[in-house]
């Protein structure tokens, strides 16, 4: 039988003022194949700091600080974790097997990334894209990638606070799009 001992120091929060840095990996997390999973508070940054060594390490208990829902920090990412909650539910190529990794364009000089995903149309539903940018570094990038089909895409994580479109000439024509730093663009076809 094991008994709890006290642990050995103050273990302050870890700092949230870098939230922002969670955008690219939010974003690809619910636009990626497979099941997206959250892992204890990450989705409102929180942020604990991990002693080095000792008991502390592994006993310490981290509690969810749910205060931290509302603050300058969580508001941000929940608001960006219900938008992509949201393409996840209401887009079917986010949730099928087809996707497509531009590798040749992707880390071209920058961090900027590019996939799309794909869903065929059905009975129910007509054919559809979802084409993902990701930027994870600290300025804005650009990236010239083809999107694979003509018409226009529009832009689905900020379409609640802006109208972002792309119109595209051609299937494959290769449009260039400048990517805001630690964040990303969902484009949708049909629009």
């Amino acid at each position: 039988m094991m008994l709890l001992q006290p642990l050995d120091g103050d273990f302050p929060p870890g700092d949230r003022s870098h939230f922002y840095k969670l955008q690219p990996f939010a974003i690809a997390l619910y636009t990626l194949q497979g099941i997206p999973m959250l892992w204890q508070g990450q989705e409102f940054a929180d942020n604990y700091n991990l002693p080095s060594s000792g008991s502390a390490r592994i006993e310490l208990r981290r509690d969810t600080h749910w205060e931290d829902f509302y603050d300058e920090y969580g508001a941000p990412l929940i608001r960006l974790y219900r938008r992509l909650g949201f393409l996840r539910r209401n887009y079917p190529a986010l949730r099928g097997r087809d996707s497509y990794y531009y590798y040749l364009q992707s880390l071209q000089g920058n961090q900027v990334i590019a996939y799309h995903r794909h869903a065929a149309a059905t009975t129910a539903e007509p054919e559809q894209y979802v084409m993902t940018l990701l930027n994870f570094s600290d300025t804005a990038g650009t990236i010239n990638v083809p999107f694979p089909k003509a018409g226009t895409w529009q832009e689905m994580i900020d379409a609640d606070l802006r109208l972002l479109t792309i119109s595209v000439a051609a299937d494959g024509a290769n449009q260039t799009i400048t990517v805001p730093s630690n964040y990303g663009q969902v484009f949708v076809w049909p629009a």
